[in-house]
């Protein structure tokens, strides 16, 4: 073979190599291109009472809110109360626990209180027991498009009699995390009415306010494992404090996060609190994945009480503490502006 024929072989080989890594290129941008493009969008979930949230065609939320029936016992526990499941960006892997496990009330992302105290008597909303229910009553708006995926929705607390205590007006609105992470940002926003006159809401920071709880396996592996601000304790292991002492111990975290293995994956889950809501603030953290926090307060019949939280929670290494702040400060800064308007 003469040096024309072999320089001309040689230059046919590279740009065969040059269309190849081309061709690799284009369809890696293809496909980031049709995830980036991907949408959000509402649909009906798999059960009766159940509405997803989906991203491109995976789940990210499912609002769980089972018409609710006491017709028998086991119908009354899967049915008392509406809660949020929240999945990986994988589109499969559930974070959250549902009925069942330990401590079945535990569900999702929930709020409640477990001593709601009225007109002399006392309706434990937490546990949801002698008739106490949370009961989905209707939508009352639902949108969604490239950035997000919002919902509001009317839930009655009712008592034994199905009569309303409070009704609640609860609004969760997600979109992508923070830049150079992958998962999703929540933001909760509740309004809590009285239906009753005076309502005094207490109880104890195991047992009542905004919590999270991860899946049943993270029981079952003591998994879960702990992130906090600066000035509170360092240790991963979860702080278990009483609600005794002045200041009480462990309160008034700004923020708080919860990191556990699930599937293959490392989950961190940073739980941000509004700054204006009554003090003092009791967190909650378990070992076996629930964490949240708890306030006493008292709702007055013309005023409702306004709870607004942010999750952000990621997959892959946790983030960083002052990674972590940064997020909250900016969390409390957009607050700080809404609040201006």
């Amino acid at each position: 073979m003469s040096s024309i024929e072999t320089s001309a072989m040689l230059l046919a080989l590279y740009r065969l190599a040059v269309l190849g890594l081309c061709s690799i290129f284009l369809l890696a941008l293809t496909a980031t291109t049709r995830a980036d493009d991907a949408k959000f969008r509402w649909t009906d979930g798999p059960q009766t009472g159940t509405t997803d949230l989906l991203l491109g065609d995976k789940p990210v939320v499912r609002y769980m809110a089972l018409p609710y029936d006491n017709s028998t016992k086991e119908r009354e526990h899967d049915t008392y109360k509406v809660y949020h499941h929240v999945f990986a960006p994988d589109g499969t892997t559930i974070l959250t626990k549902g009925p069942g496990g330990q401590f079945t009330h535990h569900r999702g992302l929930y709020c409640a209180w477990n001593k709601t105290n009225y007109e002399g008597k006392t309706d434990d909303f937490w546990h949801c027991t002698k008739g106490a229910s949370q009961r989905h009553v209707k939508f009352l708006d639902k949108t969604a498009d490239a950035q997000h995926g919002a919902a509001t929705v009317e839930i009655h607390w009712a008592d034994a009699d199905a009569k309303p205590v409070i009704i609640e007006t609860r609004s969760v609105d997600v979109r992508r995390a923070p830049a150079r992470t992958t998962g999703w940002q929540i933001d909760w926003r509740t309004s809590l009415a009285s239906q009753r006159g005076e309502i005094k809401l207490e109880g104890d920071r195991q047992h009542a306010g905004f919590q999270y709880r991860a899946a049943q396996v993270v029981s079952e592996q003591k998994s879960a494992r702990y992130i906090r601000p600066a000035g509170f304790p360092d240790k991963p292991e979860a702080v278990e404090a009483g609600d005794t002492g002045d200041p009480p111990a462990h309160s008034n975290l700004p923020w708080c996060a919860m990191t556990y293995p699930i599937e293959g994956q490392q989950v961190t889950v940073c739980y941000f609190e509004d700054p204006s809501l009554p003090k003092p603030s009791f967190f909650s953290e378990r070992p076996y994945g629930r964490f949240g926090a708890f306030f006493k307060t008292t709702l007055s019949a013309d005023k409702p009480l306004r709870l607004r939280y942010r999750l952000v929670i990621t997959t892959g290494e946790p983030p960083a503490r002052d990674t972590i702040q940064k997020w909250f400060d900016s969390f409390a800064a957009e607050l700080k502006v809404a609040d201006a308007k």
